[in-house]
């Protein structure tokens, strides 16, 4: 490491033009209006993307004060030219100044050192653990340094990270504050602000690198899923979640805040199919599929969790469920949050679009209109009596899931399917209804519920998980109604006998069987099709599933 004087530098950056939610007006008065601190990469490359049709000179003026110049309609950033002394480590060029009589001054050299050692953090995490390339490096540069720049930022902004087109890939350089000691920056330490945002604005670049062309909710989203995962005690993301939490009806590419507030998506992905590689993944196919027409994020998505035998429909589902669940116990299998207890200091359960109250020879009926792209309703479910639940897809597909938190236990039974039955004998806590918009080739999505008399099981059996196996265990649950023998068997397609389990129950409780792939005598049976068969006193079901073993 080393530090050097250096000349003046001057260089313009070209813009480019693609689609975004925001508006030109809307990033603009995001920049000068916002009372709270902003993430103003998304608004200052949105500009640039759109360019300056709908700018007053006025407004020109203004931007022309954070760094933005003009060349006819387009918006170009300027890098800064006024830092007289760079600060080189092992992957980067910081750029700042000592001199007190610039408003861009550091308070002194360890204020470098140490964003330095962040950034070089930074690198590790996002290139060396998580597997991405370094973000593209200025040919026009005489080195081969990512740089960055120590500035005098709006006291709203944490930081910038500028993309500078090159096709679908994008070089660039990151704008960082002087100083993150001001009161809108309490809320944590000067150390932790840095932190954060520089994993956070380290992540667009690398994200540039490989998309240029990709939507900002899905930058922004993994961006702030990147913070907590490097810096798991901080939790600054816990500022956005709860705008997500509180309009789970709104498509899930939203932007403004909610964009933030969707890390907890990737949280949940990161949690439990396969990891911050899958992630990763996820944006080595956008990078794939980059193109500025369209948008294709959820395709780089879902590609991604295909390769765990999962989909982005199945994800947010099971999201879903895990946001109305928010427990930590072990229990909650595969809808647990770790971190769920820290969850809970900021945010409750997604609001109820309804409660109902059911009685016994009720009939009742609801028709909801233009729920949002994998968008959710939640409803709250009273009733003594057994109940039918029947979703009518009136445009677009939906999936439909009921979640039982049985009385005074940490144990949850969740059911999926168009048609549901609810027997309350068991005893519960709550019960929760889900609905959810699935697919993308619809812009708004319909439905109606009906409840009416449902009846009483002597157990009921719900679909084993996870399904594909993928190499994990495969869980079996049921709930036991009335006083009986439950007799269960692994099936092969020929009908053969795999595994078997009995037990006698005298009262009402929900088990849980895990099967570990093996066979009677313990042996590893192949991947392929089986069946769960399961009888009670009266009734017998079966579940289909497929046993896969874990991809290499």
């Amino acid at each position: 490491m080393n530090w050097t004087i250096k000349p003046l530098l001057f260089l313009l950056i070209c813009s480019h033009l693609f689609s975004g939610e925001y508006s030109i007006k809307d990033s603009y008065n995001s920049l000068f209006e916002s009372s709270f601190p902003i993430h103003a990469t998304l608004h200052i490359n949105n500009l640039i993307r759109k360019g300056a049709t709908e700018l007053t000179d006025e407004e020109k003026e203004r931007l022309s004060e954070i760094g933005l110049s003009f060349k006819g309609n387009k918006i170009i950033s300027v890098k800064p030219t006024d830092l007289d002394q760079y600060y080189e480590t092992d992957h980067f060029r910081i750029h700042f100044t000592l001199d007190e009589s610039s408003n861009d001054a550091v308070e002194n050299e360890d204020y470098v050192v140490s964003m330095g050692e962040v950034f070089e953090n930074v690198w590790s995490f996002h290139i060396d653990s998580m597997g991405f390339d370094p973000p593209p490096i200025n040919s026009n540069n005489n080195h081969d340094l990512y740089e960055i720049y120590l500035l005098y930022l709006s006291p709203q902004y944490f930081g910038v990270t500028h993309g500078v087109p090159n096709g679908s890939s994008c070089h660039g350089y990151i704008e960082m504050r002087n100083s993150y000691s001001a009161t809108q920056f309490n809320d944590h330490t000067e150390l932790e602000n840095i932190q954060v945002t520089a994993v956070h604005e380290f992540f667009h670049a690398i994200q540039f690198g490989y998309n240029c062309y990709e939507e900002f909710w899905y930058m922004e989203a993994t961006a702030t899923w990147s913070e907590d995962e490097l810096y798991n005690d901080v939790n600054d993301f816990y500022r956005y979640i709860p705008t997500f939490f509180n309009n789970p009806y709104d498509a899930i590419n939203t932007q403004g805040i909610h964009m933030y507030g969707t890390c907890i998506f990737f949280q949940y992905i990161d949690e439990h199919l396969g990891g911050l590689e899958t992630i990763a993944r996820s944006w080595d196919y956008s990078r794939d599929y980059a193109s500025s027409p369209y948008d294709n994020s959820f395709k780089a998505i879902n590609a991604a969790l295909e390769d765990e035998n999962s989909s982005i429909e199945s994800a947010v589902n099971q999201m879903r469920v895990a946001n109305q669940i928010l427990s930590s116990s072990q229990s909650a299998g595969v809808y647990r949050y770790e971190e769920a207890d820290g969850y809970l200091t900021v945010v409750n359960p997604p609001p109820k679009e309804k409660y109902f109250i059911f009685e016994k020879g009720d009939i009742d009926e609801i028709t909801k209109f233009s729920l949002q792209l994998y968008g959710s309703h939640y409803y709250s479910l009273s009733t003594d009596s057994p109940v039918s639940l029947t979703l009518t897809k009136e445009n677009g597909d939906f999936s439909f899931t009921s979640i039982l938190k049985k009385s005074g236990t940490d144990q949850w039974i969740v059911t999926n399917g168009l048609e549901l039955n609810i027997d309350p004998n068991i005893g519960y806590d709550w019960i929760t209804l889900i609905v959810s918009a699935i697919g993308e080739n619809e812009n708004d999505w319909d439905y109606s519920i009906r409840l009416e008399d449902g009846f009483s099981e002597d157990f009921t059996f719900y679909p084993p998980f996870p399904n594909p196996s993928n190499g994990q265990n495969v869980n079996f649950d049921f709930q036991v109604i009335t006083d009986q023998t439950i007799e269960f068997k692994i099936l092969d397609i020929l009908g053969h006998e795999i595994w078997h389990f009995s037990n006698s129950y005298s009262e009402p409780e929900v088990v849980n069987l895990i099967w570990n792939g093996k066979n009677k005598t313990g042996k590893r049976v192949s991947n392929g099709v089986y069946f769960g068969w399961m009888k009670g006193k009266s009734n017998q079901k079966v579940q289909k599933f497929t046993l896969l073993k874990k991809s290499d």
